[in-house]
Order: structure tokens, then C-alpha cells, then sequence
């Protein structure tokens, strides 16, 4: 009897090993971005490549929230210089054509690294006094991605300690009930909105993912909190109250929930299998989409479904895709709106971003390398 129990148990730790092997980001076996889709990526990419700034930086318009547009551009380029290849030896390399525009943007956001503000990443600018944590968290994700393939090992360090200072100030800023505000914890301000909880997490899962310690319950934490928070828009609806930023905040909440750790157990999680329903219903693809308006939500929604793989991720990616594509100017940028949003650089970062998932260069859903 002892025998067969043992043979079962193991058969079942067999087959969820299989199956979570089967959904591992190993960036070395990741899908390459479809070729249809790669001259409009290199349009995109080439557009913020002429819009940044000489010192590295860019911005919104009129000079809006540089940090967080940095950290946002960065990742766009970032993500195409961390395709693979194999080389004629067999040997893995990686695809670096951006790599001056990169190591520009991730110095200027390490200058901004405030000594006398404990490692808060802030330019100063108007536009980000009372939104600063979303411009940090930004910024964060984006030199942990960074710093993974820095080969210059003098800069690799520098990164490493301004890094360690950015997620020690995400980790001091985080509020009693587990979430992020626009601000500081530390500077009394001790609230939470998912928007910026999201960002955070993101940031800090790309620092782990890049070998920076992040305390486990800091993570858990606002896994709690996003919970909590869903579960009051849920309890919300049936009163019949009706949220503007539900649909945003529940793609951004399903995309965290993706993390390495417990992608597999998360596919089977009947919470995620309602966020997916609800965000399927509400939340406009391909044609329907309003630039300007849903840049945002699909930022974070795209992560979700490409996660989650799939029947979804394909019928995803050729109606927003083909809409992108046909969508594009001919400088390589997107329309931003009627001039509500942060500008074409913003979306054309965004939307470069998406298009560059199958690529697996995300810092926030990369498993970590080792830097030689």
C-alpha cells in the first residue's frame, strides 16, 4: 500500500513539474516577436530612439513626468536589445543594436537617485511632486532590467547600488494595508490606489529577478492588498456602483499576479479565471481600442494574456496587432489622443512594449541570469 501511495505522489509531483516546466519563461527557449510585426516594432522603437533627449531622458509633453517616461521609453528599447540568438558556434547571444540609447537613459535616472531623499529616483519637475512613486517604480523596473546585462562590470555595480537604494525606498514607502500611493508612506502620506501598487510590484519582482533581495512579506503584502482591493470593486457592482478605473486596475492586478513563482498554480486559480472573464468583457481590443484613453490598460492586460498563453494570446495579438500596425504614423509613432494624454512618446512606448511580449525581454517576468 506504502508503494503505491509513494508511486502516486510522485507521478503527481512529476506531472506539475512537467506542466509548470512547460510554462517557464526561459528566455533562451522564448517565441520570437512574429515576423510580420517587426518592421512596425523597428518604426516605433527608431522614433524614441530621435526623441530622446542628448542627456539620455525623455519626456511627456511640456516636459511632463521625465522619470517615469524614461523608465517607460527605456523598457520599450530595452526589451528589443535583450532578444536572443544563437550565433554560428552555437553560442547564446544577445541583440544589442539600442545599447548607447540604454546605458544614456539608465544614467541620467542614476543621477536622479536622491541621497538626501533615501534613493527616491525624482527629477524635481513640477509634473512629478505629487506623483512621484509611479515615475520611481518606473524607473526601477527598468535599470533592473537594465543592470541584468550590463557587461561593464564598474557600471554594473553603480547600477547594483542605486538599484538597492530604489527598492529599499519601494519597500520603507509601502502603506499599513499593503499597497502604494502616489507618495510616500515615509513622508505621511499612508494610502494605497492599485495603479501605483502595480507598478511597485513590477519593479520589485525585476529587481529579485535580477538578483537585488526583496523581503518576501513586502511582496505577499500587496498581493493581499490587490486582493482586498478587487474584492471591493466586486462588492461595489452588486450595490450597482459602477468604477471608471475598474477595468485598468483589474488587468494591472491580473498581470501581477503572473509572477514566476506561481504562474502555474495562478492558471488554476478560479480568482485569476474571474479577473480574466471580467477583463474579456470590459475592456475594448483590436478596432474598439481609443488612443490616448487604453494605452494604459492594455499595457497591463497584454502581460496577462500573454501569460496566461494560449488560444488567448494569439486571438489577442492579431486583433490588437493588425490594428497597431495599420494605426502607425509614418514617423513610427502612435496617435496620443485629443491631448489628454502624456504625448506620443508615452504611447509609442506602450505599444512597443506589447509588441515586443513574445520577445520575453520584460524585466518583471524574466527568471534571472547569471551576469558574467
Amino acid at each position: 500500500m506504502k508503494t503505491k501511495v509513494t508511486i502516486l505522489l510522485l507521478t503527481c509531483c512529476l506531472l506539475a513539474l512537467a506542466a509548470w516546466l512547460v510554462h517557464e519563461s526561459n528566455p533562451a527557449q522564448a517565441d520570437e516577436i512574429p515576423k510580420k510585426y517587426r518592421e512596425t516594432v523597428n518604426k516605433g522603437l527608431e522614433y524614441l530612439v530621435k526623441n530622446q533627449c542628448e542627456d539620455g531622458h525623455w519626456e511627456g509633453d511640456g516636459g511632463k513626468h521625465p522619470v517615469a517616461m524614461t523608465g517607460l521609453a527605456g523598457l520599450a528599447l530595452l526589451m528589443e536589445t535583450q532578444n536572443l540568438s544563437w550565433d554560428e558556434s552555437n553560442k547564446l547571444q544577445y541583440i544589442k543594436k539600442h545599447t548607447a540609447n540604454v546605458r544614456k537613459a539608465a544614467d541620467w535616472l542614476m543621477d536622479k537617485s536622491q541621497a538626501r531623499r533615501d534613493g527616491l529616483i525624482f527629477s524635481g519637475h513640477p509634473s512629478e511632486t505629487a506623483r512621484y512613486m509611479q515615475g520611481h517604480g518606473l524607473a526601477t523596473l527598468f535599470l533592473a532590467g537594465a543592470c541584468r546585462y550590463e557587461e561593464d562590470r564598474e557600471l554594473q555595480t553603480r547600477r547594483n547600488d542605486v538599484l538597492t537604494r530604489a527598492v529599499k525606498y519601494i519597500v520603507n514607502a509601502q502603506s499599513t494595508q499593503g499597497g502604494w500611493y502616489h507618495t510616500s508612506k515615509v513622508e505621511g502620506h499612508d494610502f494605497d490606489v492599485i495603479s501605483a501598487t502595480v507598478i511597485q510590484i513590477q519593479a520589485l519582482q525585476a529587481a529579485e529577478n535580477a538578483g537585488i533581495p526583496v523581503p518576501n512579506d513586502t511582496l505577499h503584502d500587496a498581493q493581499e492588498y490587490l486582493k482586498t482591493a478587487m474584492r471591493k470593486y466586486e462588492e461595489g457592482a452588486k450595490l450597482g456602483q459602477k468604477h471608471r478605473n475598474r477595468p485598468a486596475d483589474t488587468a494591472a492586478a491580473l498581470a501581477c499576479r503572473f509572477s514566476i513563482t506561481d504562474l502555474f498554480f495562478d492558471e488554476k486559480n478560479e480568482l485569476c479565471k474571474k479577473w480574466f472573464k471580467y477583463c474579456q468583457t470590459e475592456i475594448p481590443v483590436g478596432r474598439a481600442i481609443q488612443f490616448g484613453r487604453d494605452e494604459l490598460t492594455h499595457y497591463y492586460y497584454a502581460q496577462a494574456v500573454y501569460s496566461s498563453g494560449g488560444d488567448a494570446w494569439s486571438g489577442y495579438r492579431t486583433a490588437m496587432f493588425d490594428h497597431l500596425q495599420s494605426s502607425q504614423h509614418k514617423d513610427g509613432s502612435w496617435p496620443s489622443g485629443d491631448g489628454t494624454s502624456d504625448g506620443p512618446v508615452h504611447a509609442t512606448a506602450v505599444w512597443c512594449t506589447i509588441l515586443q511580449l513574445d520577445g520575453n525581454g520584460h524585466p518583471s517576468t524574466q527568471r534571472r541570469v547569471n551576469n558574467k
